[in-house]
């Protein structure tokens, strides 16, 4: 099968699309919802630490695919983007947290040395299943008084969440795969 052929301004772009197909809000909240996450997460005020979590996840997975089917170029133009995306995803979040306690939570500094260095850790030794539990375990971290503390505790919640994880890996990384990107 031959793939179809993508300039590196167009890999760039497919690869910002498949972030922001994965980054909705409103999916975001029905899988912490779904899976069984607490409900401060899907409804109340844990919803930005949330969104800005998965992103990160989101994020880190588009680059570890970028970095197995892309060349060196191209994943430097799709990071060189990263500013962009988080601030198109924050337009993207619902009114209630949206205000000045959380404005800005996606655009910190320490983004890409936190929650995203921290998936790519994983990803980037193929070590893809420990995902669900960093996501977990950092979500429970920051956790505001009276959230459950541990939301890793439920297995039931985690192998939910590790299996959606999984979903978001394989479509990113196959549809990745099925294009021939060219370098600048």
């Amino acid at each position: 099968m031959s793939k179809k052929q993508l300039s590196a301004a167009q890999g760039i772009e497919a690869a910002c699309i498949l972030f922001q197909l994965n980054s909705k809000t409103a999916d975001i909240l029905r899988l912490a919802e779904n899976a069984g996450l607490p409900s401060a997460y899907a409804h109340g005020p844990e919803q930005a630490r949330l969104r800005a979590e998965w992103l990160a996840f989101v994020h880190a997975v588009v680059t570890a695919g970028l970095m197995q089917h892309a060349p060196n170029s191209v994943l430097a133009g799709y990071l060189r983007e990263t500013g962009n995306l988080l601030r198109a995803a924050e337009t993207d979040a619902p009114a209630e947290s949206n205000n000045a306690a959380t404005a800005g939570t996606l655009a910190q500094a320490d983004f890409v040395d936190g929650p995203f260095a921290a998936y790519m850790a994983l990803l980037g030794y193929g070590e893809q299943a420990g995902c669900p539990e960093l996501f977990c375990r950092r979500l429970a971290e920051g956790a505001a008084p009276g959230v459950a503390a541990e939301p890793a505790a439920d297995a039931r919640a985690q192998a939910r969440l590790a299996a959606a994880m999984a979903l978001v890996i394989s479509a990113v990384w196959d549809k990745l795969e099925e294009y021939e990107i060219l370098p600048d």
